[in-house]
């Protein structure tokens, strides 16, 4: 059956013109962290990976990175480590203390990430299942968190925190438009003061994630899996999808 994918009209050099597995999952990535970063008065948007220190191995980066950069190399780009993206002057101010990675997409002209919602909402929702489900890996894989009730041995929620509430809610379209029930927490004053806490996109534990859409990153892959029993389920290895996808099927 010949697949035919969606014209992605925005301006961001992508590597490729149309919405395929690999640009819809850097995309994802991209809306995710809403960043970007200026060098010689080239702007780039960021598909950042970045982990407190001490949350994964050194072999568990190392394999996320490689995945990742097996992903961009397909799109003639290139994945950086921090310490890298550092020494060259790629750094947006949030790779200076985390262990972690980015992959890096020039921009073309002067839309914002805000102006290319539309286009690329309307090339998304119009793309097959697979697109679809590479999008919400992105999404999730490089910035998004488990949130796991130790008591229960059971997911709470599979969590993104939102830096814009319009991204966040284009987000959230994503996720219905896939089919997932989900909650969006809208940002709210701590009670201890400072800064005031992030948007959050929740998708609930029963809505099985890592069975429906899974991940990349081992680390993460092994906490979400960690709560469902190796007697019932089994890992299955997406690599047609994404390199390095992994999610859980019944045996």
């Amino acid at each position: 059956m010949t697949v035919t994918f969606q014209t992605l009209k925005i301006d961001l050099d992508m590597g490729t013109k149309y919405l395929i597995n690999e640009s819809a999952y850097f995309l994802g990535g991209i809306f995710a962290a809403n960043e970007s970063v200026v060098k010689n008065e080239q702007k780039y948007l960021i598909a950042p990976v970045r982990h407190n220190n001490g949350y994964l191995t050194n072999n568990e980066l190392e394999s996320h990175f490689q995945y990742v950069k097996a992903l961009a190399n397909k799109l003639s780009n290139q994945t950086l480590m921090a310490s890298t993206i550092r020494s060259n002057g790629f750094d947006s101010g949030k790779f200076n203390r985390l262990v972690g990675f980015g992959t890096f997409f020039k921009t073309r002209g002067e839309q914002s990430i805000e102006d290319m919602i539309k286009p690329v909402k309307d090339a998304l929702f119009a793309s097959s299942e697979e697109v679809k489900r590479s999008f919400i890996v992105g999404m999730f894989d490089g910035r998004g968190s488990i949130d796991i009730d130790n008591k229960n041995n059971s997911i709470r929620y599979v969590v993104l925190d939102c830096e814009n509430s319009t991204v966040g809610r284009f987000l959230c379209e994503v996720v219905k438009n896939y089919g997932f029930y989900y909650n969006y927490n809208q940002a709210r004053e701590r009670l201890e003061g400072g800064r005031p806490r992030k948007d959050q996109l929740r998708i609930p534990g029963n809505e099985d994630y890592i069975i429906k859409i899974g991940m990349i990153s081992e680390k993460k892959f092994s906490v979400a899996a960690s709560v469902y029993s190796t007697a019932k389920y089994q890992i299955k290895n997406e690599d047609s999808i994404l390199v390095g996808l992994k999610s859980l099927e019944r045996r």
